[in-house]
């Protein structure tokens, strides 16, 4: 699943090159993945792209958004007219195939003829037209995003605090801090040396503040690296592909040495996902 640095890599790469766009037109190619009237997007320039969590922004000059959200599978891949292709996402060969694709759901066409695809196998992801009113409840359901200015120390272990949960599923609830997925979360416990499967309301006022710095830290690597990809087939297709996979601490490292101390890494499951620690050093 794209996490917070893929989102903010395609974030980064699309603003230089959709923001004062004119859209002409827009093709639904199943119904499930685009909601609201596409016909308010028709004629209407992109300002900006942000990015919450792990949403983007599409925000439109009629004070409309077109909210994304990936999930498992999504990518977005702006085609320009001359067959340049920019964007990101779940690594398939969508990246390099023919589009449209078999897994195209919706086609943003703008009037210079570049077109922004957006592909997803599993159909899990959407795009969403919002007003402001609705943008801000869509963003209500998160927490601040883990590499926020605005979440301070003092923040984090009240969030902490209040919950009895594994300290692994914790931080991976959008509603608590958003932005942090299996990826980083598993990468950040490694750096801070806590172990995955302890209650988050057990962690020491010292522990916290390493998990906080250790999270805001390899989330940070993750947008220098422009992200994770771990298909083999993809990793050197240029322009896509992110490389901090190449130095993640735990995750996908099962028995290899821990690069605290040496031991071995293991595997576990936690809430449905594969969870990565050192039993040597994650205490």
């Amino acid at each position: 699943m794209p996490e917070l640095p893929e989102v903010e890599t395609i974030r980064r790469r699309l603003s230089e090159l959709i923001v004062g766009k004119k859209i002409s037109n827009l093709e639904v190619r199943r119904a499930r993945s685009f909601q609201g009237d596409s016909s308010l997007v028709l004629n209407q320039q992109i300002l900006a792209v942000k990015r919450r969590a792990k949403l983007l922004q599409l925000q439109l000059s009629n004070g409309q958004t077109i909210l994304v959200h990936l999930k498992m599978t999504g990518q977005l891949i702006l085609v320009q007219a001359d067959g340049n292709r920019v964007g990101g996402g779940h690594p398939t060969a969508d990246w390099t195939a023919s589009l449209p694709s078999t897994h195209t759901r919706v086609i943003i066409e703008f009037a210079d003829g570049d077109k922004l695809f957006f592909n997803d196998q599993r159909v899990f992801g959407w795009l969403k037209l919002a007003d402001p009113a609705a943008v801000a409840a869509e963003f209500a359901k998160y927490g601040p995003d883990i590499n926020d200015p605005g979440l301070k120390l003092d923040l984090f272990k009240l969030k902490l605090s209040k919950t009895r949960r594994p300290i692994k599923l914790a931080l991976l609830d959008s509603a608590l801090v958003a932005g942090l997925g299996n990826i980083y979360v598993c990468d950040a416990l490694n750096l801070a040396k806590i172990n995955p499967v302890r209650p988050a309301n057990s962690l020491k006022s010292a522990e916290i503040e390493l998990l906080f710095k250790a999270a805001q830290h390899v989330i940070s690597r993750g947008i220098a690296l422009n992200g994770t990809t771990f298909d083999g087939k993809f990793v050197d297709v240029s322009g896509f592909a992110g490389h901090y996979q190449d130095e993640a601490l735990v995750y996908a490292r099962e028995n290899q040495p821990c690069k605290n101390c040496g031991a071995l890494v293991i595997k576990i499951r936690q809430g449905g996902r594969g969870t990565y620690y050192c039993k040597g050093c994650q205490i």
